[in-house]
């Protein structure tokens, strides 16, 4: 099985990241360069990966938090899905093999999960993994699937069923994994903090800058 890994991350800039989490900026911004570093780590052991970096402008604050074998690329303008459309277009550019997007959002995402996903795009052509607020932690692709990233309204409850109803209309088969938490809101960041006070290595980096905070 052969595939690659899309991670979608925002530079971990004082004031633009993880604002809804109530913390002061410096420390959302710190929380952040490790949320990069643990999704990173576990996505390159798993197959080769790329980082599509938010703002464009800012990749130089994105790459110390990344080992040297991992390609770093600008997202485009644009909403979030024509954001995640270019980026698997790249890939897709240059091979075949399928593409697994990650954000950010869910650093204790078990790789069990991650290959699940990828084992299931040799029969099916999406691959998804929702997560508990409506919207998805992973999506995997056999190809640059225009359909699933347009007429979605991003950063809503929504996200995930109008992905399915967008894959069904194009007839697009989909594998759907068991839904995952994310971390955007206050009663996320401390249901991470417990989990990782118990299980560091899930995500060591963002485990020690909790225990921080």
């Amino acid at each position: 099985m052969s595939f690659r890994i899309l991670v979608m991350a925002k530079a971990p800039i004082p004031g633009t990241v993880k604002t809804r989490l109530g913390l002061p900026p410096e420390d959302a911004a710190r929380l952040q360069a490790a949320l990069i570093g643990d999704t990173v780590g576990k996505a390159r052991a798993l197959a080769p990966t790329t980082v599509a970096g938010a703002p464009p402008g800012q990749l130089h604050r994105i790459r110390p938090f990344l080992p040297g074998d991992v390609t770093l690329i600008p997202q485009p303008r644009g909403d979030l899905g024509e954001r995640m459309l270019e980026g698997t277009r790249s890939l897709f550019a240059a091979a075949p093999d399928p593409v697994l997007i990650l954000g950010t959002d869910s650093p204790t995402l078990p790789p069990r999960a991650i290959t699940t996903a990828a084992r299931a795009l040799d029969t099916r052509d999406l691959s998804i993994i929702p997560s508990e607020d409506g919207g998805y932690v992973l999506l995997g692709l056999r190809g640059p699937y225009e359909a699933v990233f347009s007429g979605i309204g991003w950063s809503t409850p929504a996200v995930h069923e109008q992905t399915l109803r967008r894959a069904e209309e194009a007839g697009l088969s989909v594998h759907e994994g068991d839904p995952w938490r994310d971390v955007d809101e206050p009663a996320d960041l401390a249901r991470l903090r417990a989990e990782l006070g118990a299980h560091p290595g899930r995500a060591p980096g963002t485990a020690g800058v909790l225990r921080l905070l």
